[in-house]
């Protein structure tokens, strides 16, 4: 409901001057640049993807945004939760900023000591794995188009979108895609991180396990085990366990 009324405000100027009060952003948004709308879009998206992909307290945003009491209309509580996520800075959805930013190459770059620019480049030259909106009910709306993130890897590296196609060829053709032919791998995946979606979850043979590692998101697997955990993280962690005791033998 909140990306359906966006997209009505993005239409008028009137309803622009309402997103830059309600979001915080940084600059007027005169909807020239459509890829300054494409950045706005990525901008809370990508808020939400941290919060779900890192379990970040999924249940406290997803409160903030249908507690009516912090709104009448879906708009005004879903930039409630965005606000909480974003520490009172304001939001810079300039698209040339952000090409500029990640196109820095000294070490002491916030896009190099991030890791934006690197991971920037390996999809670029690598595989993609571009999050877009082109679904049909998209709860994102539709201003996230794949070629809004092509158009980064020309403009940063100058790789361009046949490039860009042909590397995610290259790569899925060399590892295997979906059924890549390996031994000796252990496949840990967690039921809330979206990244599952592009992994392998059935044993590919004796050496090669899959394992669903239930409530848990990005990378739950690799922190030390606790008392606490939950007992899909414990079988998790003996399977990965005897798995590299059986390689090592």
């Amino acid at each position: 409901e909140a990306s359906k009324e966006i997209e009505e405000d993005l239409k008028t100027q009137s309803g622009r001057a309402e997103l830059k009060k309600l979001f915080n952003l940084c600059e007027s948004l005169d909807g020239v640049d459509i890829n300054d709308v494409y950045n706005f879009a990525s901008s809370l998206t990508d808020t939400v993807a941290g919060i779900v992909q890192y379990n970040s307290n999924i249940q406290g945003f997803c409160r903030t945004v249908i507690d009516k009491t912090g709104g009448a209309r879906a708009i005004d509580r879903y930039a409630r939760a965005q606000a909480s996520h974003h520490g009172g800075q304001c939001i810079d959805f300039s698209y040339k900023n952000m090409i500029k930013s990640v196109s820095q190459t000294s070490k002491h770059s916030s896009a190099v000591t991030s890791g934006m620019r690197q991971w920037t480049y390996q999809t670029c030259t690598e595989f993609g794995y571009y999050q877009t909106t082109s679904l049909k009910d998209s709860p994102f709306g539709h201003n996230l188009p794949v070629e809004f993130f092509t158009k980064q890897c020309t403009d940063i590296f100058g790789v361009s979108a046949q490039a860009v196609q042909k590397a995610i060829d290259q790569t899925n053709s060399y590892y295997g895609g979906f059924k890549p032919n390996v031994t000796n791998v252990v496949f840990p995946n967690g039921s809330l991180d979206p990244w599952h979606a592009l992994s392998v979850l059935k044993d590919l043979n004796n050496s090669t396990k899959a394992v669903m590692i239930e409530g848990k998101a990005h990378c739950g697997d690799m922190y030390a085990s606790s008392p606490s955990e939950t007992e899909s993280l414990k079988s998790a962690h003996k399977l990965i366990e005897q798995q590299i005791g059986e390689y090592l033998k």
